[in-house]
């Protein structure tokens, strides 16, 4: 009979943990899911802090704009030539404004290039 007793109080007494060890355990998930968020959301801030840094010089700005508006500097004329082999994005190739207005290229420069663009 005391064996049974001494059973039923271990029985009793496991009973009476198993709530806070779960609530223990459910705690410790939600600290480990809590520092990998805090960890991610500090390099995120790290990388905003550094584009903030870029952005407050005008070389990065001007080049996000080449490349994601395909803004041109001044006195600059953009040419887009679709079609390229081995380019699947558009690359803007530009000239001065002033070489392109003054009509540097030869008539015979033209027909040449004319005859290049058709045969290839």
């Amino acid at each position: 009979m005391g064996r049974l007793v001494l059973l039923a109080l271990v029985l009793i007494a496991a009973a009476l943990y198993v709530a806070p060890l779960r609530a223990f355990f459910a705690q410790q998930d939600r600290y480990g899911n809590e520092v990998a968020s805090l960890q991610a959301a500090r390099k995120q801030n790290a990388y905003l802090k550094k584009q903030a840094e870029l952005l407050s010089t005008e070389r990065y700005v001007a080049q996000v704009a080449r490349s994601d508006s395909l803004l041109v500097p001044p006195d600059t004329q953009a040419f887009v030539v679709k079609g390229l082999p081995g380019k699947d994005d558009t690359q803007p190739v530009t000239l001065p404004a002033q070489q392109a207005a003054t009509g540097t290229i030869s008539v015979l420069e033209r027909i040449e290039d004319l005859w290049r663009t058709v045969l290839d």
